[in-house]
């Protein structure tokens, strides 16, 4: 078997991960915390915050896990000579 499969499945992993990091940020605009009631907010208008969905990044993780383990599987059979 070549290694052009699991080089393959390793560049459609790594997208795949890319794309689900991507989808797993996101910003969220809220108010600002009351520091002193007195003094009012320490900031005008509104704070972006950034918040992520922890269910895509453990599935992006587990897609650059895959994306590793099948490039180092392609290395080793574009290496070895028995499988030529």
């Amino acid at each position: 078997m070549s290694a052009r499969r699991p080089a393959a499945v390793a560049v459609v992993a790594l997208l795949l991960a890319i794309v689900l990091w991507w989808l797993a940020r996101d910003v969220v605009m809220v108010d600002p915390p009351m520091v002193d009631p007195a003094g009012g907010p320490p900031v005008e208008g509104q704070i972006e915050r950034t918040v992520t969905d922890p269910w895509f990044l453990v599935a992006a993780t587990v897609a650059a896990g895959v994306a590793l383990l099948s490039a180092s599987l392609a290395i080793l059979r574009s290496r070895s000579p028995h499988l030529r």
